[in-house]
């Protein structure tokens, strides 16, 4: 009796010590894995940083500019965007590259929806930006992490609805000693994580509003057509699982005209303040051209705009738009501003007795794609022309994918506009 009550007694004590033992051996084994993880992302690294001259989301792609001081062309053979956890995971993205004077600038590209895709990244991890360069003169790389020298804030993305769960991804710059040295560091932390109340994944306008009808059929009109049209397109995108919002969901709103667009409740600001990755602005066309026409955003990847070209005239009535101008393929359209626009705008802005906008002929004309993209899109509209209001977005570093899709022309194509909305808007939901 005795041996078993010194049993009882004795187990629990081994038992913990086993356990005590265990747990320290694996903290210990975790401190190790730490230590070589912060070694194999610091240990290579040049004394000078990579210094970031913008950087921005655009849709679901983060676009970065970078540039490093001191690097000659003639000693250059190339270089690599770096992303690692420290771990298992590396992955490499290209850049383009120019030189100066003073050394070599590198973008993530000029396509910009399409460059580091942040929706395909691994909830609780967090991956490190490093710049690996080859130059002529060393048998090795050199590393560089990548430090903030632009105006622009650090970022809180979130990623689209998929399964019914999403990522929050904070694009943040930090700063690390390691082994008696400071570095500067561009890093993507990720999480799991709903979507707030105030954030969505899409975010639909519909064209025209209050007392502005746009273009009209006898009875019919554009403005209450493409209300319609935005009402059931939330309802088929809500139905494959995302979070939608509706620019405008009623006809007497008086702020959700072209002139208000810029008012804290005009049609600009709400989409932005969705921080959606993607909006569709819905319209109709008149005049001399029928059929539909998708308006794309400048410097884009085309994908997404020819599968909802392909899928209208495939799927539904509706042909591709005879319209030739601003043409890029069938049913597809970019429309930016020319020389002449850009000197008349100019010419305005002079007798309004201030300064033009800074205009390019990379400068989207259609504002629902321009003024929602932020730095992506050159948005402008920051308040100096005194018949707008300011778009609080106009410099933001988190811009929206947008797209403008004519629905036909109200005139020649009323039948099939009418009769084909499922079928025109089914089209449209299922190349998201």
């Amino acid at each position: 009796m005795k041996k078993i009550l010194k049993l009882i007694v004795v187990c629990p004590i081994i038992i913990g010590i086993i356990i005590a033992i265990s747990i320290t051996v694996k903290n210990n084994l975790n401190k190790i894995n730490e230590e070589e993880k912060i070694k194999n992302i610091f240990g290579n690294l040049s004394s000078k940083s990579s210094e970031v001259t913008k950087f921005y989301t655009y849709g679901t792609s983060l676009n970065i500019e970078t540039r490093i001081n001191g690097i000659e062309e003639d000693n250059f053979e190339g270089a690599k965007l770096i992303l690692t956890d420290g771990e298992k995971f590396e992955k490499t993205y290209s850049l383009e590259y120019t030189f100066d004077d003073s050394g070599v600038s590198f973008s993530t590209g000029n396509v910009i929806n399409k460059a580091i895709n942040l929706d395909e990244f691994e909830s609780g991890k967090k991956y490190y930006f490093k710049i690996r360069v080859r130059v002529n003169n060393s048998k090795d790389y050199k590393y560089y992490t990548l430090e903030n020298t632009s105006p622009y804030k650090n970022i809180e993305y979130y990623t689209l609805t998929k399964d019914g769960k999403n990522n929050k991804i904070n694009i943040k710059f930090e700063k690390k000693d390691y082994e008696g040295k400071k570095y500067n560091y561009l890093s993507l932390n990720v999480s799991e994580s709903k979507l707030p109340d105030n954030v969505y994944d899409i975010v639909i306008d519909s064209g025209h509003g209050g007392s502005e009808k746009g273009n009209t059929n006898g009875e019919y009109n554009e403005r209450d057509l493409m209300l319609e049209y935005g009402k059931a397109l939330k309802e088929k995108l809500e139905e494959k699982g995302y979070k939608v919002k509706l620019v405008r969901d009623n006809n007497d709103s008086e702020l959700m005209t072209e002139k208000n667009s810029y008012d804290e409740n005009g049609r600009i600001q709400v989409a932005c303040r969705t921080k959606a990755k993607y909006m569709i602005s819905l319209h109709n066309t008149d005049g001399g051209y029928s059929g539909f026409e998708v308006y794309i955003p400048n410097n884009s990847d085309r994908t997404l705009a020819k599968a909802i070209a392909d899928k209208l005239y495939n799927e539904t009535n509706l042909e591709y738009s005879n319209n030739k101008l601003y043409k890029k393929e069938d049913g597809i359209y970019l429309e930016n501003y020319d020389k002449e626009s850009i000197r008349v705008n100019n010419e305005k802005m002079q007798k309004l007795g201030v300064e033009p906008y800074n205009l390019t002929l990379d400068t989207p004309m259609i504002f629902t794609i321009r003024e929602v993209g932020g730095i992506a899109t050159n948005a402008y509209v920051d308040g100096r022309d005194s018949r707008y209001s300011k778009n609080e977005f106009y410099d933001s570093n988190q811009g929206i994918e947008s797209y403008r899709i004519n629905v036909g022309n109200i005139k020649s194509d009323i039948d099939v506009i009418l009769s084909q909305k499922d079928q025109i808007v089914k089209s449209i939901a299922d190349c998201f």
